[in-house]
């Protein structure tokens, strides 16, 4: 039976879905950084987004809620909260957890790969300074951006941006050794870069390499290093690539606001079908 063809829409909802869904797997509970990805979409709907007024979302949720956020977020937004300037970056923040938060730029610049780069880079930075993160937060956006239209082999967009933006070099040879890397090599569990790197690399690999997203999301999921976030990126990704209908129903049975996540992913993406 022929596949259904896909559009970017369905692809979106995919992508954000994902997320929300494969965040429940792993150790531990990453509710927040899904809440942040919320906010994020919503403030990119603005007819003028504000990272100042998204920051000021971000603490009222904080504030209010708070719940399944990592610590180095938590200590962000603290000292956002504190100071209104990001706190000065050190090895603590360079997680791979906001990789999920920005994905919701990959959706709107999806076919603006200017305006992704530094969208991504920049709202990476309010929280956490560490280029060897906001670079591999780009990476995955450009993934995401590539399946958006439609096209599967990221590889090459992802070089080039990396390469042209003065990119940490580990995370381009990262991406590089991606389509020659066999899964027994794929060691999340031991980043050589640190972890952000490590999940960058862990869920393009998957959506690189792996057929069924279940089978994926499961074995990053049971996995070393950060199982949680790993498997969270590597859900948007996915859905990005293989549309909604692909994540298991009993997966998004899960997932809070449902509703929310597919108007907004709906109303984010604007490339052409």
């Amino acid at each position: 039976m022929a596949r259904p063809v896909l559009t970017p829409a369905d692809r979106a909802r995919g992508a954000f879905l994902g997320l929300a869904a494969a965040a429940g797997f792993g150790p531990r509970s990453l509710r927040g950084e899904v809440a942040l990805a919320k906010l994020l979409g919503e403030e990119l709907l603005e007819a003028e987004p504000d990272l100042h007024r998204l920051v000021g979302r971000w603490i009222g949720w904080w504030r209010q809620d708070g719940d399944g956020i990592t610590l180095a977020t938590a200590d962000a937004l603290d000292h956002l909260a504190r100071y209104d300037a990001p706190a000065p970056a050190d090895g603590a923040t360079a997680e791979g957890a906001p990789l999920m938060v920005t994905v919701p730029v990959a959706l709107v610049n999806a076919g603006q790969p200017r305006n992704l780069v530094s969208g991504t880079y920049h709202i990476i930075m309010l929280t956490h300074p560490d280029p060897h993160v906001a670079w591999s937060a780009v990476a995955v956006n450009i993934a995401v951006s590539c399946f958006l239209q439609g096209r599967r082999d990221f590889i090459h967009d992802v070089i080039e941006a990396l390469a042209a933006n003065d990119a940490p070099a580990e995370l381009l040879l990262v991406v590089r050794r991606i389509p020659l890397l066999a899964r027994k090599e794929l060691m999340p569990g031991r980043p050589a870069a640190g972890a952000a790197i490590a999940t960058a690399e862990a869920a393009l690999w998957m959506a690189y390499h792996e057929p069924l997203m279940e089978r994926g999301v499961r074995w990053l999921a049971g996995a070393a290093g950060d199982a949680s976030v790993n498997a969270a990126v590597a859900g948007a990704l996915f859905g990005a690539r293989d549309g909604e209908q692909e994540i298991p129903l009993e997966w998004l049975a899960g997932v809070e606001e449902v509703a929310r996540l597919r108007d907004l992913a709906k109303r984010l993406v604007r490339v052409e079908s």
